[in-house]
């Protein structure tokens, strides 16, 4: 599913001058797995090793696992986990695999935990957005609780939506996920730009919805797949003009108090409801 072509354009940015909004993966955009803490999982399994030897393991595995989510029939499953694990001690010990299953299992164990560590840019970058008129959101596969991560990071309150597969049953890159997240904030597709750390999920997905899209690749591991990159969030706000286009829609009011999910951000999570009706299905939920 990886889609390569030379990409000569002197500028692969020029795009953001039409765009108003900027919605973000959660995890490994604004909340990274906690590399430190998996190599201490690891070590103490009897695989030793260092936060900075796991981090970049970690990120050459996303290219590899790239494939298989781009035709999974579910991404956020024990299946993906395993995969993901596997590919993440490949990449550590050059393809030795550990003496036993133990650091493999003791990381599975941890999985959940692990996803809740913004990267130090995080908060000013999306200050910085949203002083120049960007409005910011969220869609991400999860597990229905990524919009209480954004809470506990402290990074919910700069964002109007956060639509999370485990609540509107429905996974990127299927661009309904998407565009859900444009319905909410009043906008176009075409005026939004999606920043992701997988090509198959973010940029593709994004772009079938009709969005512009940025892979996030910090370290340079996804070669030559089209696509225009950051290295980081500092350097993804580097892109954007001084300020968004004018007249642009306000922001969408507040999400119905009587909302079980209870939104803290400015307009709040998609809610199993509103999924369900945009998909035109009774229930877009997944099981």
């Amino acid at each position: 599913m990886t889609e390569r072509r030379d990409v000569s354009s002197p500028d692969p940015f020029a795009f953001l001058a039409g765009v108003s909004a900027v919605l973000f993966d959660a995890g490994n955009t604004l909340l990274w797995i906690d590399h430190a803490r998996i190599a201490a999982i690891l070590t103490g399994a009897g695989l030793e090793c260092d936060e900075h030897s796991v981090r970049v393991a970690e990120m050459r595995a996303r290219p590899r696992l790239d494939p298989y989510l781009g035709f999974a029939k579910r991404r956020e499953s024990a299946e993906t986990t395993l995969r993901y694990a596997n590919l993440i001690l490949d990449c550590l010990t050059s393809g030795s695999p550990p003496a036993s299953d133990a650091p493999r299992d003791a990381l599975i164990a941890a999985w959940r935990t692990l996803w809740n560590r913004p990267p130090a840019d995080a908060q000013a970058a999306l200050v910085e957005l949203s002083r120049r008129g960007y409005r910011l959101g969220v869609v991400s596969n999860s597990d229905g609780q990524v919009h209480a991560r954004l809470e506990a990071a402290a990074l919910a309150p700069h964002l109007e939506c956060v639509v999370d597969s485990g609540v509107v049953g429905v996974e990127k890159p299927d661009p309904r996920i998407f565009e859900m997240a444009a319905t909410r904030l009043a906008l176009p597709p075409s005026a939004c730009v999606y920043v992701g750390d997988y090509f198959s999920l973010d940029v593709l997905g994004a772009r079938a919805a009709g969005m512009h899209a940025i892979l996030l690749d910090p370290i340079g591991a996804w070669g030559d797949v089209a696509a225009p990159r950051a290295s980081s969030l500092t350097d993804l706000v580097s892109r954007f003009p001084r300020s968004a286009p004018s007249g642009r829609p306000g922001p969408a009011g507040p999400a119905d108090p009587a909302d079980p999910t209870g939104p803290t951000t400015r307009a709040g999570p998609t809610t199993r409801a509103d999924a369900a009706a945009r998909a035109g299905s009774p229930d877009a939920s997944r099981p």
